[in-house]
């Protein structure tokens, strides 16, 4: 009989914040960098982040699920609301 792993490599890649109505699951990639899905209500996007000294270098909103029109000020709303979750996960 074989038994699958119960913690996968991809599970301790994870980390997942939740605020009020804004959840964020955040995976570290192999060289450095982060895909987020960030659920804002029932607006999802995935997103991939760059970092290089705790700032985000780039910035690319790969998907989005719902009705959002993507704006200069939507992108840098959601740039700030991942630098602060992903300060709060510190």
């Amino acid at each position: 009989m074989n038994q699958t792993a119960l913690v996968t490599a991809l599970d301790t890649n994870q980390q997942t914040i939740c605020l009020d109505n804004v959840h964020a699951t955040f995976t570290e990639m192999v060289d450095g960098s982060f895909d987020i899905i960030l659920e804002i209500n029932s607006n999802k996007f995935l997103i991939s982040v760059e970092k290089i000294a705790n700032q985000i270098e780039r910035l690319e909103i790969i998907a989005t699920k719902g009705f959002v029109e993507i704006s200069n000020k939507i992108i840098l709303m959601i740039k700030k609301l991942i630098e602060h979750l992903r300060y709060r996960l510190d």
